[in-house]
Order: structure tokens, then C-alpha cells, then sequence
């Protein structure tokens, strides 16, 4: 598993590629190849792992493309034989915008991602959701073949599918986190973690109040005695990332959110950044990562 998000070789390119600036990694880049397609879907498989990326063309409304899509999605992981998602990433051009609907783009885009997991048992996977400077919505999904995904909440936060109708009318669809048991060990994947506490955004227009309140959220949910209250045991902190990746809503503040980033994370950790409106027009930065 070489990257964190999938691309299909023919000409679909990878939308968080064009979300800005990215600082830190030299020759940075995820790239996922191959030539195999079903209808949308295009998709690779190795290491026991199913690599699915498809784009929901632009328009005024989103919410039945997305639910008709996730059904296709999960079509294809039930026909192949890959029954657990451990990951999904979403690239949302004009993510704070509005639709014909008068609802904003990301609240429109959970309405369909919502209706597509009531109609299945599936488990909420950790997700994430940002802006993109593609248009419509591209989706990436990462499923297993073997081993069991736990679906990691966090207990500074609500859990965003129960949010209440404030933040629009059906919640987002994902978990704060998924631990992946397999044969070779384990492995944790952060949702796209960010300064809310409860249900609300901590901290707004405060970019050191929010990436404090951010890497609390992601201490809290990796530690030990959250993980246990899972069924995992395990226990981790911030230096125990492999990877992070932190999306920057002001250019301005790309410098500022780097530094922190090392600064919490530390030597270890490969971190990497990119330019990117975020799912609430009030957050400054979000962050997400992998533990191996």
C-alpha cells in the first residue's frame, strides 16, 4: 500500500492535485495505475487491497448522482470479493458554494452519501471531504480483501453521523477514524480531523486556537484508552504517524500550519500540505493520516 489515494491511468486526473500549494516532500505524488473499468469505475487491485476512483461530473445538485454512485461502489466491492472499506477521500469543487437547491454543495453531497448507507449493513469508514479546483466530485476508495476495519470514534466530538439538523438535513456519513487488523498487523486511518469540539467549530478565525483544538482531537482519538474503548489494543501518539497531510484554507497560512505540523508531529512523521477549501466555511485547517 504505497499511497493514500487512487488514480486511473487514462485521463482521469487525481483532483487533489490541483488543490494549491504543496510544501515539504520532494517529488510528492500518489499515483494508483491501471487500465481496468466498470461503467464510471475505474479501479486496480494488489496486496489483497481493491483501489476504486470515479468523478461525479458538475451540476447544479449532487446528492442523487452521489447516492447512485456509492451504489455502484458498492456493487463493485461486494462482486469482487473486497467486503470492507477501510478509506474514502472526496474532492469537492466549490465545496462552500450552493446548489439550484439553495443548500450548500457539501451539506447537498452528504444528503446523497447519507441515502446510500441507509440502504446498505456496510460500517461508516474514516472519510474525508475537501474542496478541489476540479469541478463536480471526485471519489477514491480503498477496500480490503481480508482482515476487519473497527470504526474509531473520538471522545471530545459527537459522532458526525448523529450530528443534529443544524448542519444540514442528513449528517456526514464517515467515522473519526478505521483501525485495520490484517496478517501483517495493524493499520490506522485518520478521517480528515478537524478544530470542532461536540458538534461545533472551536476557535473560528483563530489559526493557533484551531490547530491546537485539531491535534487534541487527534490525540484523543488515537490513544490508548479511546482505542481500547474499541476493542483495539493499541495506544498511540502523534509522533506514531507514518504520514499527515493537512489541508490549508488561506495560502497565507501555509507556512504557519507546516511548522506546527513538525513541530506536533516531529521528525518522523512525513508531512505534506495542500491549498484547499474545507467542509465548513469557519475551519482553517484540517488534518488526516496513517499509522502503520
Amino acid at each position: 500500500m504505497t499511497g493514500s489515494r487512487g488514480v486511473a491511468l487514462d485521463d482521469l486526473v487525481l483532483p487533489s492535485a490541483d488543490l494549491g500549494v504543496h510544501t515539504g516532500l520532494a517529488g510528492f505524488g500518489d499515483a494508483w495505475l491501471t487500465g481496468r473499468s466498470e461503467g464510471r469505475l475505474r479501479y486496480a487491485e494488489a496486496d489483497g487491497f481493491l483501489y476504486v476512483s470515479a468523478v461525479v461530473p458538475p451540476s447544479v445538485r449532487y446528492a442523487e448522482a452521489v447516492r447512485a454512485l456509492y451504489a455502484e461502489l458498492f456493487a463493485l466491492t461486494r462482486r469482487m470479493g473486497y467486503p470492507t472499506i477501510c478509506r474514502l477521500w472526496h474532492y469537492i469543487g466549490h465545496i462552500n458554494g450552493t446548489t439550484a437547491d439553495g443548500l450548500e454543495t457539501y451539506r447537498d453531497f452528504c444528503v446523497g452519501r447519507a441515502l446510500a448507507f441507509e440502504e446498505v449493513s456496510t460500517a461508516m469508514p474514516p472519510a474525508s471531504a475537501v474542496g478541489s479546483a476540479h469541478e463536480g466530485i471526485g471519489l477514491f476508495l480503498l477496500a480490503t480483501r481480508s482482515g476487519g476495519l473497527t470504526a474509531i470514534e473520538n471522545p471530545l466530538q459527537v459522532p458526525a453521523y448523529r450530528y443534529p439538523r443544524d448542519h444540514g438535513p442528513k449528517p456526514p456519513s464517515f467515522a473519526r477514524a478505521g483501525y485495520l487488523r490484517h496478517a501483517s498487523g495493524g493499520t490506522l486511518f485518520l478521517s480528515g480531523t478537524a478544530s470542532i469540539v461536540g458538534h461545533e467549530t472551536a476557535c473560528p478565525g483563530d489559526l493557533d486556537g484551531q490547530l491546537a483544538t485539531t491535534f487534541a482531537n487527534v490525540e484523543a482519538v488515537v490513544h490508548e484508552r479511546n482505542l481500547a474503548r474499541h476493542g483495539v489494543a493499541a495506544g498511540f501518539g502523534l509522533a506514531d504517524f507514518d504520514r499527515v497531510t493537512a489541508y490549508v484554507r488561506h495560502a497565507a497560512d501555509l507556512a504557519a500550519v507546516e511548522s506546527a505540523c513538525r513541530a506536533a508531529f516531529g521528525a518522523g512523521t512525513a508531512v505534506r500540505l495542500h491549498r484547499a477549501d474545507l467542509c465548513r466555511a469557519d475551519l482553517l485547517v484540517e488534518v488526516e493520516g496513517v499509522i502503520r
